[in-house]
């Protein structure tokens, strides 16, 4: 990498540095990447999470400062609804110049849809690289995760804008394989934009198969063949449907539990008694810090990734995948996530869904238990898949390596 005054990123978040997100799919990478560039990071923090958790920030705070890294921070606003985001475009973009010419940032690069606004504005005014970081699809996103009507103007303009952001793009960073052939296809060849795949990497020395068994005995769980789903719990992570699924397990397998591992323990609940199908002695619902998932993913027997079918799914790297394989967890998908089935199928290390009918959860189940029967064998081959694909050193890299293309080009 290039080092000297030209070395220097902007990088725009819209999430807040205390989210999980960041936690593993932001900080790991610039923490690495410091020892190479100046890097400064624009966050839109949320006072709710500050006050929340102050030794946290503080903790976050220091470490950035450890490593040469400047935070600026914004407050994130909800509300009003769409003027609030049109707010802190605005305001994003007058301390980015502010950054940018104080610091002769020479490269931007803008996490996901807020930030890409940003930094096109930036781009329209300013001699700067950009790098956008597409985590979906603009337009889509909304109409799956925040109520647009697809087709409607919102959509309309969202899609249209991202076109344009595209275009303006000097590099782009996508999740999947599938992504970057999809958004290959619908660019002009005679546009000079370097498209790139970063699937949500993860650091390998801190998710790692733990043998020791003494946890899954503390829970009383020794006796249990424990499936386990990690993460947020939005409508389209089809939390219903692996209910069903853990359901029809338990026919073929007696002793199966559910471990769910999520911040949103009410919500799960809250299912649970709202279906009277479940048994509440059949599962746990816990809220674990990063730094303690891999001892509890280690003692699953089996992972599970549930995602709705949607035009968005494409783009999808849940950084869960990585996490399971890297504790050597085999892997329960539905279809049509991202590079997931591909990977799944061609490594054998778990099984995809055909469809939500309990004739493919039976069928799946069955599969499963025949991939476990030899766990040492399917154990090494998931922690394999992780080094190969998901490895932070991998993703930094990467990011490395476009970096230096933007700054030499």
């Amino acid at each position: 990498m290039t080092k000297g005054p030209e070395a220097k990123i902007l990088y725009i978040t819209y999430l807040g540095l205390l989210e999980p997100i960041p936690k593993s799919q932001v900080l790991p990478y610039f923490f690495e990447l410091s020892s190479e560039l100046k890097i400064h990071l624009l966050s839109f923090e949320k006072k709710t999470s500050i006050k929340r958790e102050p030794d946290e920030f503080e903790r976050i705070k220091d470490k950035l400062q450890e490593r040469g890294i400047v935070w600026h921070r914004l407050a994130y606003h909800k509300y009003p609804l769409i003027l609030s985001s049109f707010f802190d475009i605005l305001l994003g973009f007058i301390v980015s110049v502010f950054i940018i010419l104080r610091h002769r940032i020479s490269i931007v690069h803008a996490r996901s849809n807020i930030p890409i606004a940003i930094g096109y504005v930036l781009k329209t005014f300013l001699p700067i690289k950009l790098l956008y970081d597409r985590r979906g699809i603009m337009g889509e996103d909304h109409t799956e995760h925040s109520g647009w009507k697809k087709g409607g103007l919102l959509y309309q303009l969202a899609l249209g804008f991202e076109g344009r952001a595209i275009k303006k793009s000097d590099a782009i960073v996508v999740l999947t394989k599938k992504a970057n052939a999809q958004l290959k296809n619908g660019i002009d060849s005679s546009k000079d934009i370097l498209i790139e795949t970063v699937p949500c990497c993860i650091d390998l020395q801190m998710f790692n198969y733990d043998n020791n068994q003494n946890l899954k005995d503390e829970m009383g769980l020794a006796e249990k063949f424990v499936l386990i789903y990690s993460g947020s719990v939005g409508t389209y992570n089809l939390l219903s449907e692996m209910f069903d699924f853990f359901k029809e397990a338990l026919e073929v397998i007696p002793n199966a539990h559910f471990l769910i591992l999520t911040q949103h323990k009410d919500t799960v609940a809250t299912l649970i008694r709202q279906r009277k199908d479940i048994d509440s002695d059949k599962t746990t619902i816990s809220y674990v810090p990063q730094e303690k998932l891999p001892s509890f993913l280690s003692f699953g027997d089996a992972g599970l990734v549930f995602r709705r079918t949607s035009p968005t799914a494409i783009a999808a790297s849940p950084t869960k995948f990585g996490e399971y394989l890297a504790c050597g967890l085999p892997v329960v998908s539905t279809p049509q996530i991202g590079d997931l089935e591909d990977i799944i199928n061609s490594n054998k290390i778990g099984v995809v869904l055909t469809d939500y009918s309990r004739a493919s959860y039976r069928e799946a189940i069955n599969r499963l238990l025949s991939l476990l029967e030899d766990r040492n064998a399917v154990r090494m081959r998931c922690r394999k898949v992780a080094e190969e694909i998901f490895s932070l050193d991998r993703g930094v890299r990467a990011y490395s390596s476009i970096y230096n293309n933007l700054i030499s080009g």
